[in-house]
């Protein structure tokens, strides 16, 4: 769909900046030279030997192309060696194939779901390949979170406006970073940012399930620390699911499992088990109607599984992993979802982008705070909306944020 539609706009003379993105998407091979030369010179031959790409003299042709319209530079050449006689050329990509929200408007609707499926299939590849390499959470600081939302439309564009803004200002620490690491000796950290805000379905969740206040914790998941009563959530998939589902919207057992599959009593035993641990809460009861005489009860959870960076640094590094492919795996379902749902890419203005920064230790930290900075702004727009959608008849949106800055393993030959 992509590279057959990118065909037609092209033509023989890309000029435009959407056209002129239709040749780096024409081919996933290209959007990756582009993503990997970014962070650092390569050749064809050296791309061809670490990434493939079908054959030498085909990954030789992208160079060429992605020279020719501006995304590829010429920065130095070499003879000699085991190159018998020929020159090699070494390319640097001067700036990353970014789709800006005026780009986005004009695409069609059908090659924005491509794009945007493609993007996060990219970004997945980056976080995969950091775990088996060890790096996603070789520093305890990183961070990786996706958080469900309900706002109103004035804080569903402030949470717009702050994943744009930490975008933006990503790019100035990229910058400040390569010159103070060509002044010293410090080791490069490869980095990935992945940062996204989308609009997630309203399912059957009703607007009096949507606003209700968040209550206060049980005084005995006091007794035990933060990081403990995560891990008690990470122990299976479906605790995230109920406390995911129950930071939106009040349900019972028998609810989560007709929405989700499972049995009744399976579900029930779990909403126990997550009362007990201080994470959900019961706010209702009702009577009559299919109950059939019975009492079916319904939950609300206190607060949203979260790591931030200070939490996850006390979780042990043996863990590490199992937990981060989980929120992972999470995050790839309610992407999904929106995607099927058709609603990630119903607006212009929702935000979808992965980048690979080199950066030094200083960078690091700076991109952390930020990152981490940007989550807690979101989670107090995210209150404002609900007080503000309590006292009127606007509809409310369901919206996804994800944040994720983490160490990328170290290119083969990176320099």
């Amino acid at each position: 769909m992509a590279e057959k539609t990118a065909r037609v706009r092209v033509g023989s003379e890309p000029s435009t900046y959407l056209s002129r993105l239709a040749v780096v998407f024409a081919d996933p091979v290209r959007l990756k030279i582009v993503s990997e030369l970014f962070q650092r010179e390569m050749s064809p031959s050296e791309f061809f030997e670490t990434h493939g790409g079908g054959t030498l003299s085909r990954v030789d042709a992208h160079f060429k192309r992605l020279a020719k319209f501006g995304w590829l530079r010429l920065v130095r050449q070499e003879s000699g060696g085991g190159r018998r006689g020929a020159t090699e050329n070494f390319y640097r990509a001067p700036k990353l194939a970014i789709i800006d929200t005026g780009t986005w408007a004009e695409l069609p609707r059908s090659m924005r779901s491509e794009f945007s499926w493609r993007i996060f299939e990219q970004f997945a590849e980056r976080v995969k390949a950091a775990l088996e390499a060890g790096s996603f959470d070789h520093r305890p600081e990183r961070h990786f979170t996706w958080t469900p939302l309900v706002v109103d439309e004035t804080g569903r564009r402030r949470v717009i406006e702050l994943v744009d803004d930490l975008f933006e200002g990503l790019f100035e620490e990229q910058a400040d970073a390569r010159t103070r690491l060509r002044r010293s000796e410090e080791p490069p950290i490869h980095v990935t940012v992945g940062l996204a805000a989308f609009d997630s379905p309203n399912r059957k969740r009703n607007r009096s399930g949507l606003l209700l206040p968040a209550p206060k914790s049980q005084d005995k998941a006091l007794e035990e620390t933060y990081t403990v009563r995560l891990a008690r959530i990470f122990s299976h998939e479906v605790n995230l699911k109920i406390i995911t589902e129950l930071s939106l919207r009040q349900m019972s057992p028998s609810q989560f499992a007709e929405d989700f599959g499972g049995e009744v009593p399976e579900a029930a035993r779990r909403f126990r088990a997550l009362v007990d641990q201080g994470w959900l809460v019961k706010v209702d009861e009702k009577t009559g109607g299919r109950r059939r005489g019975g009492v079916e009860s319904f939950y609300r959870a206190t607060k949203p599984a979260v790591f931030d960076s200070r939490s996850w640094s006390m979780v042990p590094n043996r863990v590490r992993t199992t937990y981060s492919w989980r929120i992972f795996e999470q995050l790839a379902e309610q992407v999904r979802e929106a995607m099927d749902a058709d609603t990630f890419d119903s607006r212009v203005d929702r935000h979808h982008t992965w980048t690979p920064f080199v950066l030094d230790r200083l960078g690091w930290n700076q991109v952390i705070a930020a990152v981490d900075a940007v989550f807690y702004a979101v989670l107090e727009e995210h209150r404002r909306a609900k007080q503000r959608l309590a006292k009127s008849n606007e509809r409310a949106v369901i919206s996804t944020v994800y944040l994720a800055a983490f160490e990328s393993p170290r290119p083969s030959g990176a320099a």
